[in-house]
């Protein structure tokens, strides 16, 4: 048993610990190359979410060193696992990690992208939503914008309130999901949140669309066939063109 003066010289050994790692911490800077490899990722993950290039090609670009059950809930989240990637590139304390779901042979069907980045990195929206090929999604602002609406967020422990932005695929993937893409940064409170620049939060996601919502979905793009009055599917055009 430790006697009080070794139980006040551990606790003190502690405290300096924490009081270097947390000015190691503060004291950190993103460089203007780890963000330009962070941006090319981020655009190397819309591709795989859309589904316009395989999972494996991510694996390739930054290591997956962990991977573990998906106990998630939602349209958007479908189970799965959660693949870990080795954000060492970054630092010791952001995440990147991507849920998926994957069949009997063993192939991965991804579907929600997300970074946490930690310390907050300085991201230009702007530039995102051109890599990206975003739209601001509908619903947000009177004026059309794409703000939440007042809300806090906690972000080692300190309280913010967010400045979270929505958007939507310029050129939606044909396909039975949806993309949507989140963009979340932290404002100083009384500051125009449009005007933040320090990321916290990305995610990239599919929404999954209903039976009724892909029926609904189809008939808008094909419409119907006046010389038969057979409705127009996907599936249905690809037998025409094989006739």
């Amino acid at each position: 048993m430790m006697t009080p003066a070794e139980k006040a010289q551990r606790r003190a050994a502690t405290e300096a610990e924490l009081r270097a790692a947390q000015a190691v911490y503060d004291d950190f800077r993103y460089t203007d190359a780890q963000r330009e490899q962070l941006i090319d990722f981020i655009g190397a993950a819309m591709t795989v979410i859309r589904g316009d290039a395989p999972f494996e090609s991510l694996a390739r670009l930054v290591p997956i060193t962990d991977r573990r059950p998906a106990i998630v809930s939602g349209r958007a989240y479908r189970g799965g696992t959660k693949f870990i990637f080795n954000a060492c590139f970054l630092n010791q304390w952001t995440s990147i990690y991507m849920f998926g779901t994957t069949d009997e042979q063993g192939k991965v069907e991804p579907y929600h992208f997300q970074i946490e980045f930690s310390p907050p990195m300085d991201l230009d929206r702007q530039r995102l939503e051109q890599v990206l090929k975003l739209k601001v999604a509908r619903g947000w602002l009177r004026d059309g914008g794409n703000l939440y609406p007042p809300a806090v967020i906690m972000h080692l422990g300190i309280v913010y309130q967010p400045a979270t932005f929505e958007y939507e695929l310029l050129n939606p993937p044909d396909a039975p999901y949806t993309v949507k893409a989140l963009l979340d940064y932290t404002q100083p409170r009384g500051q125009d949140p449009y005007t933040a620049t320090e990321m916290v939060r990305l995610e990239i996601r599919r929404d999954y669309l209903t039976p009724e919502q892909l029926r609904e979905r189809d008939q808008k793009k094909f419409g119907d066939m006046p010389t038969t009055g057979r409705k127009v599917t996907p599936g249905w055009l690809a037998a025409i063109k094989q006739e």
